[in-house]
């Protein structure tokens, strides 16, 4: 069944590029009573018609705005599960993401003369005996402007799973301080002003204990399957944007706790590159860490994780007709915990989040643009391709800070187990202009928060 679904995929994919729009949505309605009736046997109802609207967004090359519709969380959930996914094991989603979403790009050897994966920095920190260290995950291949994926979208390596990646240390360390980066192949920084973004990644720790509390109870999450993981197994631990936010929590007051990592834990992470130039390009994602030999805090940090799409695609359709939207989440407390800080993640076209407690204020995350002239969109480069993924070109200015919220910011410190949390991604395409498709439709937009909190040790 698996093959089969990966053949038919590919195949209204490659219908979706060679056939007019509107025949392919006369044809959609074929293959989807076909597909229903093949998925009947052996599956249940809701599966079998998740599939079925996931193969006719393909079939009328409309994947990529599926992927914002609220439905599409439960489709790709439905894929995964005919793919293998169950409560314990990860299934094929990731593999498929890799060579089939993503054919031909991803991950490369290291060229010859290329910088070193792993350095030692100077450290960040004055918590004795903390070090800085950075790695650089990759090379990742990254298509041209001129190349649509599985999406439509024009140069995009598009939540590539990447797993098996390495740690900031061998044995047991504790990790106080992250954040993300993108280079060049020599180390040199990559980014919009030379037409390449570090779109998003996530990265993922997977280890015996480890488990995800907004997705634990569900049987199959989307994420945490596609890097070979679940989300009874592993546990989203940072993530960044463009933005390239900075999280060294001795900075936000806390020199006594953190991320306690054992030897036997994974990383994985999602890695979604873009690239606005006419040929392929190769970068590094980078990761630095600030962390100690093993374990010498009583206290563990750990991450919260709020998403407008929880468990999904962490995508949303921007409302049709509508300029300022806000979008939401709710999470109940699982547990108790000493909030030390949060970091946000909107889209081009955000102006702020926040993050309520029982309906009361508790951060206030405010955005800026163009503050470095990175983040200001370069001119088109000869050749380069237009549509696709459009994110504004020459003079555009870009989200470049997204205000961190921690000590005398975080208006709220206590997390009580069921409490009522909510996420609020305010958005306003008047006041900072969004991304847009080729057809001038608004390109998909996220309201991610990773919210830092300490656990009192035993």
């Amino acid at each position: 069944m698996a093959k089969i679904l990966t053949l038919v995929l590919a195949a209204s994919q490659a219908t979706a590029l060679a056939v007019p729009t509107e025949l392919n949505k006369r044809q959609s309605s074929g293959i989807s009573s076909m597909l229903g009736s093949l998925l009947g046997s052996g599956s249940s109802s809701a599966s079998s018609g998740g599939v079925v609207d996931l193969i006719t967004a393909s079939v009328t090359g409309g994947l990529g705005h599926f992927m914002g519709e609220e439905k599409a969380t439960d489709s790709l959930t439905a894929f995964a599960k005919l793919l293998g996914a169950t409560r314990t094991a990860p299934g094929g989603l990731g593999p498929w993401t890799a060579t089939t979403m993503n054919a031909g790009y991803g991950t490369i050897p290291a060229p010859a003369g290329s910088v070193e994966r792993q350095v030692t920095m100077k450290s960040r920190t004055d918590v004795p005996g903390a070090k800085t260290i950075k790695v650089r995950y990759g090379p990742y291949s990254i298509p041209s402007s001129k190349k649509k994926n599985m999406l439509g979208e024009m140069g995009m390596l598009s939540n590539f799973p990447h797993t098996n990646m390495a740690k900031p240390c061998e044995g047991d360390c504790t990790i106080m301080g992250m954040n993300a980066g993108l280079e060049y192949l020599n180390g040199t920084n990559a980014n919009i002003d030379s037409g390449l973004w570090l779109h998003h990644m996530v990265l993922f720790n997977n280890g015996p204990g480890r488990e995800d509390p907004p997705c634990a109870n569900r049987d199959v999450s989307v994420p945490h399957v596609t890097v070979g993981a679940t989300s009874h197994s592993s546990e989203r631990i940072f993530a960044s944007g463009n933005e390239r936010t900075v999280g060294v929590w001795p900075d936000w007051g806390v020199k006594d706790a953190g991320y306690k990592l054992k030897k036997e834990d994974k990383f994985a992470a999602l890695v979604e590159l873009m690239n606005e130039n006419p040929e392929d390009k190769q970068v590094w994602m980078t990761m630095t860490y600030d962390i100690v030999d093993g374990h010498p805090f009583k206290d563990d940090i750990k991450i919260i994780w709020f998403d407008v799409r929880q468990c999904g695609t962490s995508e949303v359709n921007p409302p049709k007709g509508k300029n300022q939207f806000t979008l939401n989440y709710k999470w109940n407390a699982t547990y108790d915990a000493e909030v030390i800080g949060s970091i946000e993640h909107l889209h081009d076209g955000g102006n702020r989040m926040t993050l309520e407690l029982d309906g009361k204020p508790v951060c206030d995350s405010m955005t800026e643009y163009g503050t470095k002239p990175e983040y200001i969109g370069m001119a088109a480069a000869p050749g380069a391709a237009a549509g696709g993924h459009n994110h504004g070109g020459a003079g555009m200015k870009h989200i470049s800070e997204q205000k961190v919220c921690h000590g005398p910011t975080l208006a709220q410190k206590s997390v009580k187990k069921g409490q009522l949390w909510n996420l609020n991604a305010y958005y306003d395409f008047d006041k900072n202009k969004g991304n847009a498709h080729a057809d001038g439709e608004w390109d998909e937009v996220m309201g991610i928060a990773i919210m830092f909190v300490r656990v009192k040790g035993t």
